[in-house]
């Protein structure tokens, strides 16, 4: 449960400052570390299988918030941000 967490807020992390292509490496190195994870607690090909698919999804379900939240997080920055007007 924690690695899907983890892999949502990674997704999210990404879509609101990386393009679309960072999807591809992310999604390929968390499927080998759900992969490795598995073999390492001894788990069946069924069960890692399902990590890995579980784990893809909620990278990428991050990614897809991330990417429609850009503008929203934007927002709120440049409010937070704000500098005094100069002008007289």
């Amino acid at each position: 449960m924690e690695a899907l967490f983890a892999a949502c807020l990674i997704g999210i992390f990404s879509g609101l400052y990386f393009k679309f292509l960072i999807t591809i490496p992310l999604t390929l190195l968390a499927m080998i570390a759900c992969v490795a994870a598995a073999a390492w607690q001894g788990q069946t090909v069924s069960a890692a299988l399902l990590t890995t698919v579980l784990t893809a999804v909620a990278l990428q379900g991050g990614y897809m918030i991330g990417l429609t939240r850009r503008d929203l997080l934007s927002q709120i920055l440049s409010r937070l941000h704000a500098a005094p007007s100069r002008r007289a």
